[in-house]
């Protein structure tokens, strides 16, 4: 009886040698494309962070039929600006939440004249004392994303509404 001999199939060096190539140009070409997509998702998270913040304030508002303040947080504080991180304070200065900042993220005024500071409000009607947009930038992406916010409490969330500074 003959037995048949196996069928091997192998590459060649320079067969593995040039697949290894292509990985690697495809790998140079992707990582800054990823890179420049990771900032933008880290502003929009900070972005629906804020709107978070101020749904749990609306709503706090609401519900306690008390006012509420959004501002931004140092320490237990209400003051500095909007990058270091928000929090929601109820009417009798209790921490309702607090909200911490992303590395790297700025908020700024619509025009990106300066980090935002103000303090929001809202009464027991849920409505905001406020209109005001908030521009979320970052160095390394022409993206930004804004959250606008109207009289009546309603933020909405747009990409590329305002100009960061540099």
């Amino acid at each position: 009886m003959v037995r048949a001999l196996p069928v091997i199939f192998g590459v060649t060096l320079i067969e593995l040698l040039v697949v290894l190539a292509l990985i690697a140009i495809l790998a140079a070409v992707a990582v800054p494309v990823f890179s420049a997509q990771r900032l933008e998702w880290r502003l929009r998270a900070q972005a629906g962070q804020l709107i978070s913040a101020i749904w749990v304030a609306r709503s706090t508002a609401l519900k306690t039929r008390h006012p509420v303040m959004l501002c931004p947080a140092h320490g237990k504080s209400c003051t500095g600006t909007y990058t270091a991180g928000f929090a929601v304070y109820g009417s009798a200065g209790e921490l309702v939440r607090l909200f911490p900042p992303r590395p790297g993220v700025h908020v700024y005024g619509r025009s990106g004249g300066s980090e935002v500071s103000l303090p929001l409000s809202w009464g027991a009607d849920g409505l905001a004392n406020r209109n005001l947009t908030f521009l979320f930038c970052t160095e390394g992406t022409d993206a930004n994303w804004s959250v606008v916010l109207n009289r009546v409490g309603r933020p909405r969330l747009v990409r590329n509404w305002g100009i960061c500074p540099g």
